[in-house]
């Protein structure tokens, strides 16, 4: 797989806006890491207005923590000339995660977002890509990660690239996010083998 090829999807899009650069995909450096945490609110905010905005908030407050997980895994960014308009966490193993239920020895990732002004650009697909890649140069077998329905976009995003859901790992939002008893959501588990 080609990480860094453009879709045809990309191509439709550069050929109605050429002002829009193609945007790279590089390992983030630690000066660049409040810049990551703004794009979680903005990236965030399409989802609003359901009854699960509880785990939006809460899912924000865990996001904006980049520094926590730059020190454990490769924090991917996608820039536009000098904007960052994505990221993504990588994890060798998804134990180093710390809450993932995943087996040990898959790599996973988590906390990706991108800017709501980049969406249409390839964006999410090329760090994932980038994730999927780095899975078979660090010898994973797999890699993992958890999501919620309410995240459509991403959701679509993952099972057109060939993730497959593995509910065995499903978490219980509560669980995940400490919240009061009520309605629950189901966090959902996706794997890729490569």
């Amino acid at each position: 797989m080609d990480v860094f090829a453009a879709s045809d999807h990309e191509r439709e899009i550069r050929a109605r806006r050429p002002d829009l650069p193609a945007p790279s995909i590089r390992l983030a450096g630690r000066s660049e890491l409040d810049e990551i945490a703004s794009l979680f609110e903005p990236g965030l905010e399409v989802y609003r207005g359901t009854p699960e905005d509880w785990i939006l908030d809460s899912y924000l407050v865990d996001l904006v923590k980049v520094g926590e997980r730059f020190d454990v895994a490769e924090t991917y960014v996608a820039a536009a000339g000098e904007k960052i308009v994505g990221s993504v966490a990588f994890y060798r193993d998804v134990a180093l995660e710390g809450w993932s239920n995943l087996p040990t020895g898959w790599a996973g990732f988590r906390a990706l977002v991108v800017h709501p002004a980049a969406r249409g650009w390839g964006v999410g697909r090329r760090l994932v890509e980038r994730c999927i890649a780095r899975t078979g140069e660090v010898g994973a077998p797999t890699v993992g990660f958890h999501s919620i329905a309410l995240l459509s976009d991403a959701i679509r995003l993952y099972e057109r690239l060939g993730f497959v859901r593995c509910p065995v790992y499903d978490l219980s939002a509560k669980d995940v996010f400490g919240m009061p008893p009520g309605e629950d959501t189901r966090v959902l588990a996706f794997r890729y083998d490569v």
